[in-house]
């Protein structure tokens, strides 16, 4: 019985001593297959497509603002009266194109006649008494040297004479300011234009500027925009600008910067920025909502990188270049922003190189890379 157990024990030790040395075999062969699979694994090529790359050679860069804003005619006014009394007639209406002097209404003229007509006479009547003064003193004179009439007797021939010379002087201008009012009855417009209201009518009876229409050039306007302050330091008088108006479709109208405000608008804190439209055109409205671009620096010839392509570290900004199927460091320095912040004009790079622009994660200076076509 002692042998039979001795012999099971020893045929169980047996069996274990197997398993751990088939356990310990496999153990073994499964690290020695791993190894040079992780090796296979990191020695292959990170793959790129054209479009995560960036080649970097000279252009042309542009820095530009955009705006919005509202057009309006730079030609307006308010036709005043110039003259006091009643509107014989109103001779257009909102909407009528009329041209540089054409006459927009006409006021009674029957007391302004009668106004011309009185100083003119008044002038005649101041103009015998000069000559009559004149005659005077001529005689007075005469007979003060031939001692028939006193000194004192001249010289007061001689001061009425002077006397009656000023009011003559003051009589012309009279009639000049009453044939003035006589014309200014006819009110013509200043410039070529559309009328914009009728404020005043037939009959009316209108004081000195009381208001009669509004005259507006439709063909010359200007925007109106509201821009932030970090784009309008960058802006000068004077700046080209493209624009784009509601209504003409994609036409592309030539514009330019004329005025900046000198202050923010109070509670927007915008700047107000006007931008004249050049190119003339009678259908242009005022109202109108207009957009554009204006360059505002440029430079030719300079090198630059996607913003995405600068990366950071300890050691400061970089790329990575590809070289040889390898990604290289390349240490860079940025020199500004543009097109609105999204490429570095860049030194320490030269023209030629290609450099990761794509904002790729865990890659690193050594690291093999391929070039695959994208689909």
């Amino acid at each position: 019985m002692n042998k039979n157990r001795k012999a099971l024990m020893m045929s169980v030790a047996a069996v274990l001593l197997l398993a751990v040395a088939a356990f310990a075999w496999t153990s073994g062969r499964t690290q020695t297959t791993a190894q040079p699979a992780q090796q296979a694994a990191a020695s292959r090529p990170m793959e790129l497509i054209p479009e995560e790359l960036h080649a970097i050679k000279p252009r042309g860069l542009v820095d530009t603002v955009r705006f919005t804003g509202t057009t309006q005619p730079i030609d307006q006014t308010i036709v005043k009266a110039r003259v006091a009394g009643h509107l014989a007639e109103v001779l257009v209406r909102e909407g009528d194109k009329v041209s540089k002097g054409q006459l927009l209404a006409r006021f009674e003229t029957t007391e302004l006649q009668a106004k011309a007509n009185e100083r003119q006479s008044a002038l005649d009547a101041v103009r015998a008494d000069l000559k009559w003064a004149a005659r005077d003193r001529a005689d007075k004179e005469a007979l003060s040297a031939r001692n028939i009439v006193s000194q004192a007797a001249a010289d007061q021939a001689r001061a009425t004479h002077e006397n009656k010379k000023s009011m003559v002087a003051v009589a012309e201008a009279q009639p000049e300011v009453a044939r003035k009012n006589l014309a200014d009855a006819e009110v013509r417009a200043p410039f070529d234009g559309v009328v914009g209201e009728r404020i005043a009518n037939q009959g009316e009876s209108l004081p000195i500027d009381g208001k009669i229409l509004t005259l507006l050039d439709t063909s010359h306007v200007e925007i109106a925009a509201q821009m932030p302050a970090a784009d309008v330091v960058r802006m000068e008088v004077g700046q080209l600008a493209a624009v784009t108006l509601e209504g003409f479709g994609e036409r592309q109208f030539n514009g330019r910067v004329m005025r900046i405000s000198p202050t923010t608008q109070s509670g927007s804190r915008s700047i107000p920025v006007y931008v004249e439209i050049l190119d003339r055109d009678e259908n242009l409205r005022g109202g109108l909502f207009g957009m554009g671009t204006i360059n505002v620096k440029e430079k030719a010839h300079a090198l630059a990188v996607p913003i995405s392509a600068v990366r950071k570290d300890n050691d400061g900004q970089f790329v990575l270049a590809v070289e040889n199927g390898l990604l290289v460091r390349k240490p860079v320095g940025v020199v500004r922003t543009w097109s609105r912040g999204e490429l570095a004009e860049v030194k320490g790079l030269d023209a030629g190189m290609v450099v990761v622009a794509a904002p790729l994660p865990g890659l690193t200076a050594g690291q093999a890379v391929k070039l695959i076509q994208s689909r």
